[in-house]
């Protein structure tokens, strides 16, 4: 085996072996390996640059002319508050309207300032489950709500799981649209 290694080194591959006698005329000497080759295949074992010439030029400013074209760049340090005026905006977004204390439950909004409805999609897409999440106070008379509610509108039976301690309400099926319209109504 350590021969055929030897054989596919690119300084040995124009040698061409055509029967065994040839092999016999090397007389066991094998011939001398001038390159060695290494494979970098860590971080561990490939060379250290320590020459900082070969590096890229850089040049630190602290003009704010052009600092304004790097913070463009970056990433903002906290999500903008909207603007919480009631009214339509182009998008179908909404602003809260409710205090926590009109109502004896409350769903909070996420830190986008999002509704924190979502459709779970499982198995191969045959099974849809509604998610409510962020759920404060009485879970059981928002889940009496929302099931009336979502009644009215479809007609046939809803299966519901209540996660009390994780303020989380699961319907069986896809109802995303009617919670979050019901929770428009009610100003969440």
């Amino acid at each position: 085996m350590a021969a055929l290694r030897l054989f596919t080194r690119p300084k040995l591959s124009a040698i061409i072996l055509r029967s065994s006698l040839e092999l016999d005329s090397l007389n066991g000497v094998l011939p001398i390996i001038t390159q060695v080759q290494k494979r970098w295949g860590s971080y561990r074992t490939s060379p250290k640059y320590l020459d900082p010439s070969k590096y890229t030029d850089y040049e630190v400013t602290t003009d704010p002319k052009e600092w304004e074209y790097v913070e463009r760049l970056l990433k903002p340090k906290a999500i903008p508050t909207p603007c919480m005026d009631n009214k339509e905006y182009p998008s179908g977004w909404k602003p809260p309207v409710s205090k926590p204390h009109d109502y004896p439950y409350f769903i909070e909004r996420t830190k986008n300032y999002m509704q924190p409805v979502y459709l779970e999609i499982g198995h191969r897409g045959l099974r849809k489950v509604t998610e409510v999440r962020k759920i404060h106070g009485d879970i059981w008379a928002l889940e009496a709500e929302l099931k009336k509610y979502i009644k009215e509108h479809v007609n046939k039976p809803i299966g519901i799981r209540t996660n009390e301690l994780a303020g989380i309400i699961k319907f069986r099926g896809d109802y995303v649209n009617l919670v979050k319209r019901w929770m428009d109504e009610k100003g969440f």
